[in-house]
């Protein structure tokens, strides 16, 4: 098979081995133009010559080493624009075997830190983009200069121009990269999106990765950069989202898996077929979570905390649902909050079915809530974080009231909630658009009415008791007919005789 070349999925015989011509040409070319520049042309032409034999004769070995010696003899002479030629031109040849480009490629790759200046890179770079473009087999070539010329737009200030770069790339396509450099990548996206302000597009490429790759303790770098990007999309649109984010890096990383740990899941997973593909995932997961976790330096367990402290509050921050219930419920199950129990506290408050008066909350909490980043006046999202607070305590304590009473005068509740009636009726409108409560309001009696919101099955039920209520009347009216035509009948009789 050593005379045979795997060439676009069809086999190619090699028909003749050059590798003694290239032996000898190809340092005679390069101690040509070394000694004599003005050679330059005539050692070029000379390894072109053998460039073609080569690539006809389908020796893919020696055309890779020819056009690798081409672009080592144009950077040797400093001469850049002579580069950019060749590599176009031998790129463009007829029958030019995938495996050569593919040599020259990465060998032209580690020319882009060698260039004298700024203009010369950005031309290389370009010349090297356009050559691999709709070529799969140097996909990943093409994806690192493309990051490489983001940087420099970045460099320069154009950010749309290099997330325009950078979403050039449809990196998840990719099959011959490694997975890790693909969420790189990824990542650097979402990142140059994040920072032109285009967010919808951030969503589209975040979905791109899949969270279980984090589950890898290797990766928990990369997972720190994901959950960091993700918190600056969500934490504006949505405080639940956020504080699940806050949620997945709060927990300490783990220990990453010994050599024998390795090799033995492996054997496992040999061990199960293609349809128990999920019996494998979950042996994976168990195999992470039985991991160790790794010893915290003193800022990293600060960071840690600030993280949950973080989760919590956007947590209490978010609007109420089932979802926002259960998020507070497992929250408080985690041990590491018994370490700031001022944050325990505020979540305990928010759990309990007791009324919350604002001014103790303030009198209790202020301090320490405003020395918190979320809640800086100077800031935009600080200003809205301190509204929102307060409007998931009013909305709190109206669930409260609505739990307890059945009906209740607009005044008392306005005593209750220490707000004028206007704005009561405005949270409570608020809440019954949203769901959250069954309410009522008889405005000239002032009184507010509440009820509980019932399941299907209950109003299906009440249904089905008013139709047969019905059904009873409409046969008892039909029986009392019945019976008077019955008896006028019989009188009618009885007067004829």
């Amino acid at each position: 098979m050593d005379n045979y070349l795997f060439e676009g999925g069809r086999i190619t015989k090699m028909e003749v081995d050059y590798a003694p011509a290239c032996d000898e040409k190809i340092p005679l070319a390069k101690e040509l133009a070394k000694q004599n520049p003005d050679s330059f042309h005539e050692a070029i032409e000379m390894l072109l010559n053998l460039e073609k034999q080569t690539r006809l004769g389908a020796d893919m070995v020696s055309c890779s080493r020819v056009l690798v010696a081409v672009c080592q003899i144009c950077l040797e002479a400093g001469n850049w624009n002579a580069l950019n030629e060749y590599v176009t031109l031998l790129v463009k040849r007829r029958s030019q075997l995938k495996q050569a480009v593919s040599k020259m490629i990465q060998e032209c790759c580690s020319y882009v830190d060698k260039t004298p200046d700024k203009e010369t890179k950005l031309k290389f770079i370009d010349t090297l983009r356009s050559v691999t473009e709709g070529k799969i087999y140097v996909e990943i070539e093409r994806a690192r200069l493309t990051k490489i010329l983001a940087d420099i737009k970045e460099a320069d200030g154009d950010i749309s121009g290099a997330a325009a770069v950078m979403e050039e790339l449809q990196v998840e396509t990719y099959g011959s990269m490694d997975k890790r450099e693909k969420v790189e990548l990824i990542l650097e996206q979402m990142r140059l999106c994040l920072l032109k302000e285009d967010l919808v597009s951030t969503q589209i490429i975040a979905k791109k990765i899949s969270i279980k790759f984090f589950d890898d303790p290797a990766q928990h770098d990369l997972k720190l950069k994901y959950y960091d990007l993700m918190i600056r999309l969500d934490r504006d649109s949505s405080y639940l989202k956020t504080s699940r984010h806050y949620q997945a890096i709060a927990e300490p990383p783990r220990q990453t898996p010994s050599v024998e740990a390795i090799e033995e899941s492996k054997k496992k997973s040999v061990t199960f077929k293609e349809d128990d593909k999920k019996k494998k995932d979950k042996e994976e997961v168990k195999l992470a979570a039985a991991l160790p976790p790794v010893e915290l330096t003193p800022e990293q367990d600060k960071e840690q905390k600030q993280r949950l402290i973080c989760a919590v509050l956007y947590s209490v921050l978010a609007p109420y649902d089932n979802e926002q219930s259960d998020m507070m419920a497992k929250l408080s199950k985690i041990k590491k909050l018994e370490e700031v129990p001022i944050y325990k506290e505020i979540l305990r408050l928010f759990m309990s079915k007791e009324l919350i008066n604002f001014d103790t909350f303030n009198h209790d909490f202020g301090t320490v809530l405003a020395e918190n980043d979320m809640f800086q006046d100077n800031t935009k999202h600080g200003r809205k974080c301190i509204v929102e607070l307060k409007d998931r305590l009013i909305e709190h304590n109206i669930r409260i009231i609505a739990m307890y009473y059945s009906r209740v005068h607009l005044k008392r509740m306005s005593e209750l909630l220490n707000l004028p009636p206007t704005r009561c009726e405005e949270y409570l409108s608020k809440l019954a658009n949203s769901d959250t409560i069954r309410v009522k309001i008889d405005r000239p009696a002032e009184i507010v009415y509440f009820t509980t919101k019932k399941s299907a099955s209950d109003v299906l039920n009440n249904w089905a008791n008013d139709v047969n209520q019905l059904m009873s009347l409409v046969n008892k009216t039909c029986h009392l007919i019945n019976k008077e035509e019955c008896i006028h009948s019989v009188k009618s009789i009885a007067v004829e005789e």
